[in-house]
Formats: C-alpha cells, sequence, structure tokens
C-alpha cells in the first residue's frame, strides 16, 4: 500500500517536470517578452486579431534645407466648395500659403436679409467676392514643409491669428501668428499626419473670433493616395449666435453663445449656400466630400438622404482604412470626416445634419444633383396596372 502510493508520487512528479519541459520548449515559462514572430516587423506588435501597433506612423523626413518649393502649377488654396486637385508627386517639398484676414458684414441669410459681422480669411491677392468664412481650404502633402502668412490689413479693427489643427507646435503655430491690424506673421511647420483638419482663430475670446466666422480646412494627402474619386468638394458646418432672425444687421448673442443654442446651422457660411447652388455629379461618379464641423457647440450627424456614404475616414484620419456603407456620420466639433458617395440613379441627395431641426430650421442642409440615365435594378418607381 505504501509503495503503491510512492509510485503515484513519482509519476506525478515526472509528469510535471514533462509538462514543465513542454512548455518551456514552446512559450518561455514566466518570460512576458513578445513572440519572436512579431520581432520579424520592425516597430510592430501585435494589438488584436488581424491588426498591428506601429510605433510611429509619421513620414521619413526630408531634411528641411534641401527641400524645395512645391511645382509653380501645383494647386494649394481654393474657395468653397472647390477643392484643388489632389497632390500627386511622391517627394516632400515647401508650400507657400498667405492670407489676408477679412472683417466685414455679410448676409448670412440672404433669403431673409439677416446680416452679420464676419471675420473671417481669403487667399491674399484673390479679388473674387468671398465673405471670408469658411476660409479657404488648404491642400499639401504629409511631410511638406507648410510655410504660411497671414496679414491683418490696416483698415481691420481687432488683431487675429490662425491654430491649425494640422500643425505640430504651441498652439498650432496660433502664438506665432497673432497679427494686429498692419501687421504680417509667417510659420513653417511640418505635415506629420495625413488626414482633413480645422483650422481657426484661437486670439482673445476664442469663442467669440469663430462665431464670427474665423475657421476654415486643411487637407494633408497621404503618402500612399487615397483611391481615385471623380469629383470633389469641400463642405464646412458652422454656427451662428444672433440676437435676431429679421432682415438688418443682428449683434452675437452671448447667452445663446454659453448656452449652445444657435439660430443657425449651416454649410460653406450662410444659409442656402449648397440649396440655391447645388453640387453636381454624374451618374457613376464617385463623390468625395473633404467636411469640417467647426462648430463651435454642436456635433454633426452628416448623412446624405437618399444614398449611402460608400466608404467613411472616420475623424478625417486617412491614414486609417475606411469603413464602408455608413448611413451617417458622427463629427465632433473640431473635428472633421472624408466621407465618399457614389451617383446610383438620377436623383437630388439631399446632405443634412441629421438633427433635423437643424437641418430644416436652421440652414444645415445642401442637395448634390445627380444626372444620367435611369436605372430600374436599383431604383424605380412602379406603377399600379
Amino acid at each position: 500500500m505504501k509503495e503503491s502510493r510512492w509510485v503515484t508520487l513519482l509519476l506525478g512528479a515526472l509528469g510535471g517536470v514533462v509538462i514543465a519541459l513542454g512548455l518551456w520548449a514552446f512559450g518561455d515559462v514566466g518570460d512576458n517578452s513578445a513572440p519572436a514572430a512579431a520581432d520579424t516587423i520592425p516597430n510592430q506588435v501585435p494589438v488584436a486579431t488581424g491588426t498591428v501597433w506601429e510605433d510611429d506612423i509619421t513620414p521619413f523626413l526630408t531634411s528641411k534645407a534641401s527641400l524645395e518649393l512645391a511645382p509653380a502649377d501645383e494647386v494649394h488654396v481654393a474657395n468653397a466648395p472647390d477643392m484643388p486637385p489632389p497632390i500627386t508627386r511622391t517627394d516632400q517639398r515647401i508650400v507657400e500659403v498667405h492670407f489676408d484676414v477679412v472683417e466685414n458684414v455679410a448676409a448670412i441669410d440672404p433669403a431673409t436679409g439677416v446680416e452679420f459681422e464676419t471675420w473671417g480669411y481669403k487667399i491674399a491677392g484673390d479679388d473674387t467676392p468671398v465673405i471670408g468664412t469658411p476660409g479657404p481650404v488648404i491642400r499639401a502633402r504629409v511631410g511638406d514643409v507648410f510655410r504660411f502668412t497671414v496679414t491683418n490689413p490696416e483698415s481691420n479693427t481687432h488683431p487675429h491669428n490662425v491654430d491649425f489643427h494640422a500643425v505640430t507646435g504651441q498652439g498650432g503655430g496660433a502664438e506665432a501668428t497673432v497679427v494686429a491690424p498692419g501687421e504680417t506673421a509667417t510659420i513653417e511647420a511640418r505635415l506629420l499626419y495625413p488626414g482633413v483638419f480645422m483650422y481657426h482663430c484661437a486670439f482673445g475670446d476664442v469663442p467669440e473670433h469663430i462665431a464670427h466666422g474665423m475657421y476654415g480646412g486643411i487637407v494633408v494627402d497621404p503618402e500612399t493616395p487615397l483611391p481615385a474619386a471623380d469629383k470633389e468638394f469641400y463642405v464646412v458646418q458652422s454656427e451662428y449666435y444672433t440676437d435676431s432672425l429679421e432682415p438688418g444687421l443682428t449683434e452675437l448673442d452671448r447667452d445663446a453663445l454659453l448656452d449652445e443654442e444657435p439660430s443657425m446651422v449651416v454649410f460653406n457660411g450662410y444659409k442656402g449656400s449648397l440649396t440655391e447652388n447645388p453640387l453636381a455629379i454624374d451618374v457613376g461618379d464617385r463623390a468625395r466630400f473633404y467636411f469640417v464641423n467647426a462648430g463651435i457647440d454642436l456635433d454633426s450627424n452628416f448623412h446624405p438622404i437618399g444614398s449611402h456614404w460608400d466608404a467613411v475616414w472616420q475623424e478625417g484620419a486617412t491614414y486609417s482604412p475606411p469603413i464602408r456603407g455608413s448611413q451617417t456620420t458622427l463629427v465632433p466639433a473640431g473635428g472633421g470626416v472624408v466621407v465618399d458617395l457614389v451617383g446610383y440613379v438620377p436623383s437630388r441627395i439631399i446632405l443634412v445634419d441629421h438633427a433635423l431641426t437643424r437641418a430644416f430650421y436652421k440652414g444645415a442642409i445642401g442637395f448634390v444633383d445627380v444626372a444620367g440615365s435611369e436605372n430600374p435594378e436599383i431604383f424605380e418607381v412602379v406603377t399600379e396596372p
């Protein structure tokens, strides 16, 4: 009986040794290091099934001293809803952009005659009549040096600056670009991440400056270009806080601003901008929207009535793959998104903030007219026999 018990204990101990040796051979018991296979992928470790973590997603930077200016025929700025063409070169360059600050009175609801004192930005030297809000869209390529100059004309009243969400540096460049009337400032900044980003004035009472219209978007193309689109558009959602909706000049309602209750929520600077001037595509076109929600306060629920977002680069982060087939994408205040839709059938697609009182009562609505041949395989009105 005693002998049998010792045999059992001995066999148990031998079994434990075999298991321990097996575990050591296959996994180094007690070692918390990553599996050797992960070491074959530099700067990457598994974070979830099918994904990897990269320690650094910023591009290798060509020495600033050796960079040349971007080609003379490369367009870097445009006024809404237009976009400059995609950047097709494969090397890093210096991209120069020069803005003038705009202060004027503009019709923010032309249909009813509501006016407001708008502040904003325009392309320096551009004689095209613009209200400056949203400011022009800027386009460059990741890794580029962004050489930005801003001039505040002597005829203006207020100091201003620019905070670029695409810029790494104090205040996104805000501190270095403060310009009183009659002053000019210039910064140079590397564009380290691709995507669509907001810029805005960050001087003094920042909410007041944004509420008057000082915002816009900057698109930084990735090293690997996005799939080609047939049409590209620049759209900015924003809010006005006016003390009246009657015709004539209105004032900023600070109580409404503090309560986050805008009197208008609009696309591209004024009510009716994309309904009186619809965007146009053809059946079969892939249309890409670089969308910025300037806020100040409300999230946007960007939705195409009568269509879908075929591709969505969430938060405007074009380094990451898109999600496909979304109905509505949430864009936080101060954020952006890149979305594609495809024109499958002739129709009027209605762009809205799907918090629908904003769309139907306050102005966050626009049209995309799709022209071309009918396709009953996708949509058909059935008539009763």
